[in-house]
């Protein structure tokens, strides 16, 4: 007597392969020699299954094959989004509307995979990122003695621009450039004296 799951396997190659009853004899009978699967054994089980995969027959893995274990730790995906919360000075609330905005989970408890995770990581992320570079102009327009709509106006800055993180990145190069310039001509001048 062969292990149920094989037996359940040629039933299911049976049914598959859409074979009557005589056709089915008529191959375990070719096959190995007997006239039903009760009688198969261990050595010729695999013999009747080859001929059906010969016939066309294509087995279907396992509904649970190629699934991940669960190793996500969420404890420490929800400390790295509370510490980017905390830098923003932000609530939950903003953490759990990047989720479902890109999700469609309200929860962050809800998110069940890393990718979902880094998805409210890195959105927090460039959000700090912005903030950071702002915060970075609005020094340099005190420095020049400008307001953002002048800076604006000055390097024709699209609508907008505070929140384009390419935009502001360029403004900062370009501001940092300047500053250095200045830094340069005041070093020169400094050494003609």
């Amino acid at each position: 007597m062969i292990p149920h799951n094989l037996l359940a396997k040629v039933h299911i190659a049976r049914q598959e392969l859409g074979l009557s009853d005589e056709e089915y004899r008529a191959i375990l009978a070719r096959t190995v020699g007997v006239s039903s699967a009760k009688e198969l054994t261990d050595r010729t089980v695999g013999r009747v299954l080859h001929e059906f995969r010969r016939l066309g027959w294509v087995p279907k893995p396992p509904k649970r094959a190629g699934r991940q274990p669960n190793t996500l730790d969420r404890d420490a995906q929800l400390w790295k989004i509370e510490a980017l919360l905390c830098e923003l000075g932000a609530s939950w609330a903003y953490a759990e509307a990047i989720a479902k905005q890109q999700t469609g989970l309200a929860k962050l408890e809800w998110l069940k995979t890393e990718a979902q995770f880094r998805g409210v990581i890195a959105a927090l992320d460039v959000e700090l990122n912005k903030r950071h570079g702002l915060a970075c102009v609005d020094r340099e327009c005190q420095r020049l003695g400008l307001t953002r709509e002048q800076l604006a106006e000055r390097y024709r800055l699209p609508k907008g621009w505070e929140r384009k993180p390419r935009v502001l990145d360029a403004l900062i190069e370009h501001l940092c450039d300047i500053q250095e310039s200045a830094n340069n001509d005041e070093d020169a001048q400094g050494g003609e004296s």
